[in-house]
């Protein structure tokens, strides 16, 4: 028998100066079922109150409908139903502080692009290790890992190189060359890797990841700037990662 898992991912805020912090977030799940039924429950709510926010009339509807995602305007009450459905997900979330950051990466485009790709890696091994440590999914069996994100997520040559980096680290292990250790591999079998980006505004799941990643990144903001006790408002993610 082969495992799945299936991980929706969305960035909220760029890696810079500028902000106090970068986050990724999104959701995991274990099998097409379970990706599907959440996905077809969450275009449910959206679909059921995206026409309270459109400025269109019936009159002049041209069907292109108002993106519901983490930066949109929507009363409590919708919020809350969203937040329902996602809470009761696999969640995880990346939380990097911009001010740690060394500045050799801040100052250099590049530097920048292969940090982000490095924070998608270390979360993505984060969730595999999380479902073998919970017996989701067996480190001896092959597995398919199908990876969904937003456009442009990935900034060093491409996503290939992202997706050839995770099965590295994941299968044949990897050598940290700064601290000349190895880490050992954590799969003994066949892993086969999709990496696709899509459009969120034609793509439900990646507009839950939205709305997770920005919900992420204001606990972050408050945590760091006014020194918030988010504990509490961050428990329902499962898989957390601090860097730098």
């Amino acid at each position: 028998m082969t495992n799945e898992i299936f991980i929706l991912m969305d960035d909220s805020v760029k890696l810079n100066k500028n902000e106090p912090c970068c986050i990724y977030g999104g959701l995991f799940f274990y099998s097409s079922k379970e990706y599907m039924n959440f996905i077809n429950k969450y275009k449910s709510i959206v679909k059921s109150i995206r026409c309270k926010y459109c400025k269109q009339d019936n009159q002049n509807c041209d069907k292109e409908c108002i993106e519901i995602k983490g930066t949109t305007k929507i009363k409590a009450s919708d919020k809350r139903r969203l937040f329902n459905l996602l809470k009761k997900q696999n969640n995880f979330g990346v939380f990097i502080n911009n001010r740690k950051v060394k500045e050799s990466i801040m100052n250099n485009k590049a530097s920048r692009g292969r940090f982000c790709d490095y924070a998608q890696k270390r979360i993505i091994k984060q969730v595999v290790l999380y479902s073998i440590r919970n017996n989701m999914i067996d480190p001896n069996k092959s597995l398919k890992l199908y990876i969904k994100s937003d456009e442009c997520k990935t900034k060093s040559n491409g996503y290939y190189n992202l997706k050839d980096s995770i099965y590295e680290e994941l299968v044949n292990g990897i050598i940290n060359y700064d601290y000349s250790k190895f880490h050992e591999p954590i799969l003994n079998n066949i892993l086969e890797i999709s990496y696709r980006v899509y459009d969120s505004k034609k793509h439900f799941g990646i507009q839950s990841a939205d709305m997770i990643s920005h919900y992420l990144h204001r606990q972050y903001n408050l945590l760091l700037t006014k020194q918030v006790d988010i504990s509490s408002t961050i428990s329902f993610i499962e898989v957390k990662l601090f860097i730098p």
